[in-house]
């Protein structure tokens, strides 16, 4: 069955700019967001949803609403506090739950960005390495996927090379560090990358 939905434009006053701009100018969200409405209506008056907690549904509102306006983006407490009216200690909660409950999909794209930072900066740190300076650090700026998998491979880096340095956090700002990574850890890292 087909059913058309009509937003009152004072309801869409109330969002934020960035879902408010993507409504207003994608035919295509806004019918996906007035079939989630409607299907979310329709399963809670038919009794086959029930949400024990807001946080609950909030988090099961945002694995679905989150898609639709940020396709392939981290679900980060930053876009779910500003974006969704969420209470930021919940939003860190709920982004949580959502990175553990696609965990095999943003591992991999963790990983991939991982990749991608330390290949870009390859160059310098072969030519430190070269020149018998594999001590010297290099930047890297990577944002909290990366960062994590970088924690993760760091991990067993350490364990089986204990003599290397470690890289040494230098600023963080919200979704993204920056990393002065010394020049003879590149060749084991993207080694374990499959780089």
């Amino acid at each position: 069955m087909k059913i058309e939905v009509e937003f009152e434009d004072a309801l869409l006053d109330g969002l934020t700019n960035s879902i408010k701009t993507q409504l207003e100018s994608d035919p295509i969200k806004r019918e996906a967001l007035a079939k989630f409405a409607v299907n979310q209506v329709i399963a809670w008056m038919g009794g086959r949803t029930s949400y024990q907690s807001m946080t609950e549904q909030q988090t099961d509102w945002l694995l679905h609403l989150l898609p639709i306006f940020y396709a392939g983006e981290v679900p980060s407490a930053e876009r779910i506090f500003n974006n969704f009216s969420v209470p930021y200690g919940r939003a860190a909660y709920i982004s949580r739950v959502l990175l553990e409950k696609q965990h095999t999909a943003w591992r991999t794209k963790g990983r991939e960005k991982l990749r991608a930072a330390l290949k870009a900066k390859n160059d310098e740190a072969d030519k430190n390495n070269k020149k018998g300076d594999g001590l010297k650090y290099v930047p890297v700026s990577l944002d909290n996927l990366a960062y994590r998998e970088l924690s993760v491979i760091l991990e067993d880096v350490f364990s089986d090379e204990v003599a290397l340095s470690p890289p040494v956090n230098k600023a963080q700002s919200p979704g993204r560090r920056t990393l002065d990574v010394p020049s003879q850890l590149f060749p084991e890292l993207l080694k374990r990358l499959g780089a």
